[in-house]
């Protein structure tokens, strides 16, 4: 049986792809390019259970290759996974069997045959309840950012407005305080203590999740990260690791935009050990 999954949870903009980046760099984990519907298929299994397993497989492979963000994933071609899971015994015909064997194909069509496989895509808080009863032994690991800096990253990443950015950090770390286990198997760390002192963070989440740290992995790029070559918003990813963007916030959100933020937003600064001043 294989080890379960990592997956890395957050706000869009709070470090998960750096995390990505670094976990990668060992080699002893493979973490796809963001993947947006596993969380989707998961929900949606109960209603296929009527399918033949041949039309679930081609279903589950038809979210990951019709999605709009499909080419991030640079994979030619499903057909080869596809082919072979249609063949499996009664006995390995499960969704958790399926997304194993289907990370286990992206990883060696990117050259990293690691037996152990990880998710890191942000709109999985969107849908953790699903995926934590399915996953209850995974790893997670619950990154968090001062909402400030998250919103203004996300406006410069022109992914949303001031008031949809401040929702939507909301909104995914409301849902990891909520459904993430309580436990050794769920981690949260700032993003903050990840780019002012990476060496400590990293070794804590490498030795956290049961991997090996060493301080080249902070620096070493991996290959065919993906997305992260395709996307302005992730260019930050692959430079050297820096605090400089902390606080960035105030060269972009002027005075009058703060007192836009919602009661909620001001609520969830403070539950989370930020401090906002009135």
């Amino acid at each position: 049986m294989s080890m379960p999954p990592l997956f890395i949870v957050g706000a869009p903009r709070s470090g998960n792809t750096l995390t990505r980046r670094v976990l990668m760099a060992s080699g002893q984990i493979y973490i796809p390019p963001e993947t947006y519907v596993i969380g989707e298929i998961i929900e949606r299994w109960p209603r296929w259970f009527w399918l033949s397993w041949r039309e679930k497989v081609w279903l589950l492979c038809a979210y990951f290759d019709r999605h709009k963000h499909r080419a991030d994933l640079d994979i030619e071609s499903f057909s080869p996974f596809a082919d072979d899971a249609i063949t499996w015994p009664k006995a390995r015909q499960t969704l958790p069997a399926l997304f194993d064997a289907l990370y286990a194909f992206m990883g060696r069509e990117h050259g990293y045959p690691a037996a152990r496989w990880g998710d890191k895509t942000p709109w999985n808080t969107m849908h953790l309840r699903g995926i934590v009863r399915r996953y209850p032994q995974a790893w997670y690991l619950h990154l968090i950012r001062d909402g400030r800096d998250a919103v203004a990253s996300q406006i410069k990443a022109d992914m949303r407005d001031l008031s949809g950015s401040a929702e939507r950090w909301v909104v995914a770390n409301r849902a990891c305080l909520k459904h993430l286990p309580k436990g050794p198997r769920t981690l949260a760390m700032r993003y903050e203590d990840l780019v002012r002192d990476p060496e400590e963070s990293f070794a804590r989440i490498f030795d956290w999740a049961g991997l090996r740290f060493e301080p080249r992995f902070l620096t070493e790029m991996p290959q065919k990260l993906g997305d992260v070559g395709v996307h302005a918003h992730h260019a930050q990813v692959l430079r050297p690791i820096t605090p400089d963007s902390i606080g960035k916030w105030r060269q972009s959100l002027s005075p009058e935009a703060l007192t836009q933020l919602s009661p909620e937003f001001r609520k969830m600064m403070a539950e989370l050990s930020y401090q906002m001043a009135d």
